[in-house]
């Protein structure tokens, strides 16, 4: 008995023996996830989040030329994913292995038609090879879609890094919808699964916040000196029988150069951002990369400052490879104008002005294509001709138009502009205003009303998922139409402020349109609305009131007697005894009351109209007396 019990005393020993010896064959491995969080507009509906990085230790290092196990790695957003899809379903989120600098990174390309790689193999380094024992290294893999919020990047090999090492894995390029989101909390959270691991795999923090969402953009409208608008819901008041610009209003080729501004600029739209950096260039010039993967010599606030993810120059087409990450423009910035007046033209500046001065518009347009100095580019969809900078970035003019000033094109009243970013302080808020132009021309009958403007993000879009063909970036109009200038009908308010037929008294009224004058002021013509505040005979009501049936032309007069009525129309007002207000539809009218007994045989008294416009306007003619 004592000799079975230490024989099995001995093989207990030797089992656990053999069980460590197995522990220390095939150790876990150990990942764990962080991210790198990026600041997001909730305007966006494709903005870069931040690297998500799964770090892992541990495990056996596999000898070389062994087969490497292949594992799935799939993200899945609070939030639509919408980055490209470049080959659907492959899109251009990328999965990096160790971060590889940009001269040794080497995607993994799936054969056509499949989106999953070929078996790879452990090379030196730690690296994953073609072929076994070989040295074709492959370190860079495509995301494909997998649902409208997940992606996952298919047969990742797992090198497991060993005892003394280290692997990492980083994502690039995931973009988010973020208008129209529920981002809890004012973040946008990953997801993160490892699909069919090894049995000694595990992985710490699957869930991680990339994003934290905030208001990207604030518009407003400023007076044509950079001013804030004394009127916020009405804006800038104009009126329809005053010239306004009129030679742009006759001939929009002289927008710049040799024209008069008697109105000069109407207003200006004003772009500001609400956080540091949330206007972007589409990219910094110079390099493969603007995003670094691993690249001591790249600034890594590069990525807060620039539309365009991570991308490599080098990359060949194969899945549209070389398409990943790029974005197709920089920052736009959109200003809508609606409800515009029929025979009113609109012009903007073709770049960023200053406040100061409100004649003329500024000539010459900047252009800063790095970073530090705000600036902006005209960008018109509608031209023919493209003149700009290098580097892939355009400025659009219609044929032989210089910078300056350049309409607006309209339709049934609408019409849009936009401009590109081209330059930013990624230090300071940045602020960029642009001067708005209105033109026309009295003869041309402008018609009355008020028009409206919106300021947003560019180009605005309702594709919250990954697309071939949507644009990078784009947003959701969040904007809220801001009154910004009304045009009004001429008219003259008159108070004749005592008038009688009672005790044998009578008076007789005047009415004059001056607007025929040897001053070149175009002459107007409108009828005039009598409104009565009194009584009559015996205690009896006001008239009501009355329009001239015919209007008063420019140099003519409208002449009426309450007793008989007289001229345009003008009915008897017989037994009225009070005041009168006078709204004629055109500027520059004076009147003349006379009050007498019938006759003048006694008394008699003569007085001019007091303007009342001043209680109406502040723009109008103010005689007072």
């Amino acid at each position: 008995m004592s000799d079975f019990r230490k024989l099995l005393l001995a093989f207990a020993a030797v089992t656990l023996l053999a069980g460590i010896a197995s522990a220390q064959v095939t150790p876990p491995i150990t990942c764990s996830t962080t991210a790198q969080p990026l600041t997001v507009r909730t305007e966006g509906l494709a903005e870069q989040t931040g690297d998500v990085v799964i770090s892992c230790t541990g495990g056996q290092a596999p000898a070389l030329g062994t087969q490497l196990p292949q594992v799935n790695i799939s993200l899945t957003l609070s939030t639509n994913i919408t980055s490209r899809l470049l080959n659907d379903p492959i899109t251009e989120a990328l999965l990096f292995i160790d971060d590889p600098a940009p001269t040794a990174q080497a995607p993994c390309a799936p054969a056509s038609g499949s989106t999953v790689c070929a078996p790879l193999y452990a090379g030196a380094g730690g690296t994953a090879t073609v072929t076994p024992n070989g040295t074709d290294v492959r370190n860079v893999f495509q995301g494909v879609k997998q649902s409208d919020n997940t992606i996952v990047w298919l047969a990742v090999p797992i090198n497991a890094p060993g005892s003394t090492g280290s692997r990492v894995l980083r994502t690039k390029n995931v973009r988010a919808a973020i208008a129209g989101s529920s981002a809890t909390n004012g973040q946008i959270f990953a997801f993160v699964s490892i699909q069919n691991p090894p049995a000694n795999l595990q992985i710490n923090q699957s869930s991680v916040v990339v994003a934290f969402v905030q208001q990207g953009l604030i518009f407003d409208l400023r007076s044509a000196t950079a001013g804030s608008f004394s009127d916020s819901a009405s804006g800038v008041k104009l009126f329809a029988c005053e010239r306004y610009n009129s030679d742009l209003a006759a001939d929009p080729t002289k927008a710049y150069g040799g024209a008069s501004f008697p109105g000069g600029r109407s207003f200006q739209v004003r772009f500001r951002e609400s956080y540091a950096a949330s206007f972007k260039v589409r990219e910094v010039p110079g390099g493969q990369q603007n995003i670094p993967q691993n690249n001591s010599g790249a600034d890594p606030s590069l990525a807060t400052v620039v539309e365009s993810g991570f991308f490599n120059t080098n990359f060949t087409q194969t899945n549209g490879l070389n398409r990943a990450g790029r974005a197709d423009t920089g920052t736009r910035l959109q200003v809508r104008f609606n409800n515009v007046p029929a025979n009113v033209r609109i012009y903007v500046s073709t770049h960023a002005v200053s406040g100061s001065g409100t004649s003329g518009l500024a000539a010459g347009y900047a252009v800063a294509n790095t970073l530090g100095t705000p600036s902006t580019i005209i960008l018109n969809p509608t031209s023919t001709a493209e003149v700009g900078p290098p580097g892939g970035n355009v400025a659009q003019y219609p044929i032989g138009y210089a910078p300056g000033l350049i309409e607006v094109p309209l339709t049934s009243g609408s019409g849009s502009f936009v401009w590109e970013v081209f330059g930013q302080d990624p230090n300071a808020l940045d602020s960029l205003s642009f001067a708005v132009a209105l033109a026309y021309r009295n003869a041309n009958n402008p018609g009355l009303g008020q028009m409206t403007v919106n300021g947003s993000f560019a180009p605005v879009s309702s594709d919250n998922k990954m697309s071939t063909s949507s644009p990078l970036p784009r947003f959701a109009d969040q904007s809220t139409a801001v009154g910004a200038a009304s045009i009004n009908i001429c008219q003259t308010n008159l108070l004749f402020p005592f008038v009688s037929n009672q005790g044998g008294f009578d008076t007789g009224i005047a009415i004059s349109n001056t607007s025929q004058d040897p001053y070149g002021t175009s002459p107007q013509s409108g009828n005039c609305e009598l409104n009565y505040y009194g009584g009559t005979t015996g205690g009896g009501a006001a008239p009501s009131k009355q329009t001239t049936t015919s209007a008063v032309a420019g140099g003519a007069q409208a002449i009426f007697t309450l007793s008989s009525g007289g001229t345009n129309g003008i009915a008897a007002t017989p037994g009225f005894q009070g005041y009168i207000i006078a709204i004629c539809n055109f500027r520059f009218a004076h009147g003349f009351a006379f009050i007498s007994d019938v006759g003048a045989q006694r008394l008699s008294h003569g007085y001019l109209a007091l303007i009342l416009d001043p209680r109406i306007s502040n723009t109008a003619e103010s005689l007072g007396q």
